[in-house]
């Protein structure tokens, strides 16, 4: 099957950019986007899609200046409307700068979708299996492992998911286009790099065709995962209530539910923070324990725990009891 037969039957199976929709295509220059972007374009006169190109310069790198220009070529040259957003400086300057500009990048995002539109982000089936692997290494549960959705946060949606590095870029060749390389997509301290070049490559090189199955993998565990999802909800309105601001939990309640899913009650009740799943089992079995007291939950949640019941409010107090 082509790359552009696959590319539009993963959109319309997942309905990820309905017919008439206006798509914000993110691109950074690479490869996977370059091509997402002309796969985007190739269909919208056939979806009577409304693209336009969006480049987020995250001012880390000294050529970034670069890939800006290249985007902007590229979105001329196809006769797509430009628009180039830069993270500001204090984001690259942050203690935790990824998780800065994520948020930021995704606030962006909304910008730009406004009302009604979509925004097409390049994640392909490498990156998912890439993902696997990674949070294998990290010993993850079930919602790590399920990795990336074809639907991200907002109105972030992954059309290319079903498509690898190499699909893309050979579509790109094909199209007689050429991208950028982002060099630090080569520097072996970021663990993805290694992953991606040690281990990825090598089962790759062993077991052709490995990278789509085990995408096919992390997307059969995301679908359980959003089956876990609806259980945590249902535990939620069973045994929660909030009153001004503070959620609270039926104690007896919440001992009587399944360990997996009182643990993802926790993590959405403290905000679905990006780590501190040990600290969230560590609370569940100090709960079961029938332990009493306070303790700063990750997010910088904090839970009371009572006899007959369990309290979690923003604060900043520090005690196991």
């Amino acid at each position: 099957m082509t790359v552009e037969r696959r590319f539009i039957e993963t959109v319309r199976r997942e309905d990820l950019l309905p017919r008439g929709i206006r798509v914000v295509a993110a691109v950074s220059g690479g490869s996977d986007s370059v091509g997402m972007l002309l796969l985007l374009d190739r269909f919208s006169r056939h979806m009577k899609w409304t693209v336009s190109v969006l480049h987020v310069d995250h001012g880390m790198r000294p050529d970034s200046g670069r890939d800006a220009a290249f985007v902007e070529e590229l979105a001329n040259d196809l006769r797509i409307e430009f628009r180039l957003r830069s993270l500001p400086r204090r984001a690259r300057s942050a203690k935790s700068p990824e998780a800065e500009f994520s948020a930021i990048r995704q606030a962006i995002y909304e910008d730009e979708a406004g009302e009604g539109g979509l925004v097409a982000v390049a994640h392909t089936a490498s990156d998912r299996a890439e993902t696997l692997l990674l949070r294998l290494l990290e010993g993850s549960g079930l919602r790590g492992l399920g990795g990336m959705d074809y639907r991200g946060v907002g109105p972030v949606r992954r059309p290319v998911l079903d498509l690898t590095r190499t699909d893309l870029a050979g579509y790109v060749a094909l199209r007689g286009m050429t991208w950028v390389e982002d060099e630090t997509n080569a520097e072996r301290r970021f663990t993805r790099n290694r992953i991606r070049r040690g281990i990825l490559a090598a089962l790759e090189e062993e077991f052709p065709g490995c990278t789509l199955r085990l995408a096919a993998s992390s997307a059969n565990l995301a679908s359980w995962r959003r089956m876990a999802d609806s259980a945590t909800a249902a535990a939620l309105c069973g045994a929660c209530l909030t009153v001004d601001g503070c959620r609270k939990l039926d104690r007896p309640a919440f001992a009587s539910i399944d360990r997996a899913v009182r643990i993802s009650m926790l993590w959405e009740l403290c905000g679905r923070p990006r780590s501190g799943l040990r600290e969230l089992e560590k609370a569940d079995r100090w709960i079961a324990s029938g332990g009493t007291g306070s303790k700063v939950l990750p997010g910088g949640m904090v839970m009371e725990a009572f006899a007959d019941r369990l309290e979690i409010r923003e604060g900043r107090r520090d005690r196991w009891s």
